[in-house]
């Protein structure tokens, strides 16, 4: 299958157009493409692996061509029209669907649902949502990165177009060879770049090291440095090292996309409340500390228990977010 995901554009300005060639990414003029969600072309994060599921894979910042897409011969396009539509869809011309479907006539389009709010959260009466309705309704699908519509059920009361679950994809093959190691005991503080999602992590962390003797690392933050600024591959050398991985992260709207590289190197995670902590580590899905202490303790004492909790999280990160199974899941897209 040809694929392409195509964005109306990029956050990062570290982005650009790639192509996929025996599983690694490379930019358009041939060179090998890394930015700050990979390691080197070999590993990219997150979304960033949709195109890597395919062997003609491709990803398109729009707004690096214009009108003047790329020539290619494409199947599937997952497109996301996001940024563009702050102002109302129809403001900029170039992007709408119809300009996709003309560069590219033989591809089935699925709207992508990337961000949760068009705008202020909850606003479900915002241009901007209102807009990305009438987008939605012009593909032949949409796909959203939640297993339930939850906050997305305003957009499907308003899209008629049926809704899919594709997951985040999650290269477990190269995470278990390359950090799928001995752990050390010891906790993991993991923080997220939204404060409002860091709640009461290092609170918690440091009450549970001292009670137990349990030794704890983190990532320094830095005020004079991005908050990325540590490399991908080592920030994953650093947390994969441990045995627990705590985020306590309260919002239960967001993906969880940082679950998935736990659940596929062997660390146990414990707390939050997002999607994917609910399918890879159930137990500890929750801020209720009582809860968690309980599950920390319980796994501190029991290596079985623990051995079962790295297992299933294993297990399930592969038939869920492994490669194999998020490609399954696209090529039985239910189309209008």
């Amino acid at each position: 299958m040809n694929f392409a995901m195509i964005t109306d554009t990029a956050g990062s300005s570290f982005m650009k157009s790639y192509q996929i060639k025996d599983g690694k990414g490379y930019d358009f003029d041939g060179n090998p493409f890394s930015f700050n969600y990979s390691i080197d072309n070999k590993f990219y994060a997150s979304m960033w692996n949709y195109p890597k599921l395919f062997d003609n894979g491709y990803f398109i910042k729009w707004d690096d061509y214009g009108t003047e897409l790329p020539n290619l011969e494409l199947d599937l396009i997952f497109l996301v029209i996001e940024k563009r539509l702050r102002d109302g869809y129809g403001t900029e011309p170039d992007y709408i669907v119809d300009n996709i479907r003309k560069k590219y006539p033989n591809a089935k389009i699925v709207g992508w649902v990337k961000e949760l709010w068009i705008g202020a959260p909850l606003d479900y009466e915002s241009v901007g949502e209102k807009a990305r309705m009438d987008f939605l309704n012009q593909c032949d699908a949409v796909a959203v990165n939640r297993p339930e519509l939850k906050q997305h059920q305003h957009l499907a009361d308003n899209v008629n177009k049926p809704f899919n679950f594709i997951p985040i994809p999650v290269d477990t093959n190269y995470l278990y060879n390359n950090f799928y190691k001995q752990k050390d005991l010891a906790i993991w503080a993991y923080l997220p770049n939204m404060p409002e999602r860091r709640h009461t992590t290092y609170e918690f962390v440091n009450y549970i090291s001292q009670k137990y003797g349990v030794p704890v690392k983190h990532k320094q933050l830095i005020e004079s440095e991005k908050f990325d600024y540590m490399s991908l591959e080592s920030f994953i050398e650093n947390w994969s090292s441990c045995l627990f991985h705590f985020n306590l992260d309260p919002i239960e709207y967001f993906p969880g996309n940082q679950c998935g590289l736990v659940a596929a190197t062997g660390t146990i995670n414990i707390g939050g409340v997002n999607d994917y902590h609910h399918i890879l580590f159930p137990e500890t899905a929750t801020c209720d500390t009582d809860i968690l202490e309980k599950r920390f303790v319980e796994y501190l004492e029991n290596e079985d228990k623990r051995n079962d909790v790295i297992k299933y999280a294993w297990d399930k990160v592969n038939s869920v977010f492994g490669f194999d199974a998020v490609r399954e899941k696209i090529k039985d897209i239910k189309y209008e």
